[in-house]
């Protein structure tokens, strides 16, 4: 089959890479001028890389590890210790470590256990509470959706001092916004895995740019394979026969239109709502998207003439907008720039700070950076960038679960793949890649039961 895919996000570069190998016709089509989506790089004037966000991977991410393994590419991460590190003004740098010599669950419990910020009262109450998802399981965890974290985490009798301390933080790191807005699901999900898995709270990070440690590798084994990857090639509209029930082509800005058998949109949900067509936006399985809103955040590096936070891992802080960073220049080998840092925040939540100018942006980080790490105070900004995205992973409201669609749409050859459409883990890399398997089992299912009709077609036809 001729397969188009418009996005060159990971969920569109697994169906990608996974449908080539198969021997199908591929051909991917990417609004920008970088791949990677969510986990772009690029470089600027300099020579150094901008990343669309801090790109984060744990353990529990099996699906993506599976993934790079099979292709080569399995060497692409620095592993950290097991353990969330809080930098705050009070207590300085606090750890959640996660004993190894401990079974599950009781390393993480441990690791609270030792958590200075929080008193011994409060690290029992966590411990006890904690026990309900403990002893749990994914069903217990989903059923759980139409209640924020926070209301959870207190009905369960934890306290309010632990939700501040720890909990918020958390939310934020997943999905930008705090424990009081997301789906109890959200962080329930994540420690549902961390307190079965040994391995799952493992953090890594890539050992330099995503672009060139996995992105464009990707594209050349495509590419090598018959495939093709086209950057700069922007979806504006899915041509559709009502007849047939068929997506006839997707048609490009440039007037474009480029045919194929099946069709795939591995675009963001914002995106993908904007070029539906007419006659779809009614139906109930297209119409549900419109509840799927992404958080907006912002990534901002600043590049400092000496070290600042000397921590090789990730950190995390409370009561800021800082919810988590790292000094880019220790953390991943390729970019190390000798004695100087280079701190990559994810500013969140963002929906107040994100239209500010740019120099009130950094005065802002700056100022509540230098709470947590006072030496900042003395360092030179050398430069600064900032990446500002509107929509990002889709907000993980209460409620709101319901509403993520299949991989299989009503229409015979169109199909999804995104961490928004229906997988058992967060929004997140791994959630991509999850939908991007469960797209390609449902090309094949309908392959095979003959719903798929081949097409004759032309390479790229223009209107």
């Amino acid at each position: 089959m001729r397969i188009v895919i418009a996005g060159a996000g990971p969920a569109g570069m697994v169906v990608a890479r996974t449908m080539v190998e198969r021997g199908h016709e591929v051909i991917v089509l990417e609004k920008r001028d970088v791949p990677g989506g969510k986990v772009s790089a690029w470089q600027d004037a300099d020579g150094d890389w901008i990343e669309s966000g801090l790109h984060v991977f744990f353990g529990a991410y099996h699906n993506l590890l599976a993934f790079l393994e099979r292709y080569g590419l399995g060497d692409t991460f620095n592993w950290k210790p097991a353990e969330m590190i809080f930098a705050s003004e009070r207590h300085g740098l606090a750890p959640i470590r996660f004993v190894p010599w401990l079974p599950t669950p009781f390393n993480g419990l441990a690791g609270v256990l030792a958590f200075k910020p929080l008193s011994l009262r409060d690290k029992l109450r966590m411990g006890l509470g904690l026990l309900r998802v403990i002893l749990g399981d994914q069903a217990y965890v989903d059923a759980q959706d139409n209640e924020t974290y926070a209301s959870w985490h207190l009905r369960h009798g934890m306290g309010q001092r632990s939700l501040d301390e720890v909990m918020h933080t958390m939310a934020l790191a997943l999905n930008f916004q705090r424990a009081d807005r997301v789906s109890a699901k959200l962080p329930l999900t994540a420690m549902l895995h961390f307190a079965h898995e040994k391995e799952a709270p493992r953090m890594a990070l890539v050992k330099g740019s995503p672009d060139t440690n996995i992105w464009r590798p990707l594209i050349a084994q495509i590419e090598r394979l018959g495939g093709k990857v086209e950057l700069n090639a922007r979806v504006s509209a899915i041509e559709y026969d009502s007849e047939t029930n068929q997506v006839t082509g997707f048609r490009l800005d440039d007037g474009r239109l480029v045919t194929g058998d099946v069709y795939v949109s591995a675009m963001p949900v914002h995106n993908l709502r904007k070029v539906i067509p007419p006659a779809l936006r009614e139906l109930p399985y297209f119409a549900n998207l419109s509840h799927l809103k992404g958080s907006p955040v912002i990534t901002m590096q600043l590049f400092f003439d000496r070290r600042i936070a000397g921590v090789d891992n990730l950190l995390f802080s409370a009561g800021t907008h800082l919810s988590v960073y790292a000094d880019m220049a220790m953390v991943a080998p390729e970019y190390h720039k000798g004695e100087r840092s280079i701190m990559q925040f994810v500013v969140a939540p963002a929906a107040e700070l994100i239209t500010l100018p740019d120099d009130e942006l950094v005065q802002f980080v700056m100022s509540e950076f230098v709470r947590l790490h006072p030496n900042a105070r003395e360092a030179k900004l050398l430069k600064y960038t900032i990446v500002r995205i509107p929509n990002s992973v889709y907000q993980a409201l209460p409620g709101v679960d319901k509403y993520r669609p299949d991989q299989a749409t009503p229409v015979r050859n169109f199909f999804l793949a995104g961490d928004y459409t229906r997988q058992h883990f967060l929004a997140s890399i791994e959630g991509a890649v999850i939908s991007a398997n469960r797209c390609v089992e449902r090309i094949t299912e309908a392959q095979a039961h003959g719903d798929l009709v081949l097409q004759p077609y032309m390479s790229v036809a223009a209107d």
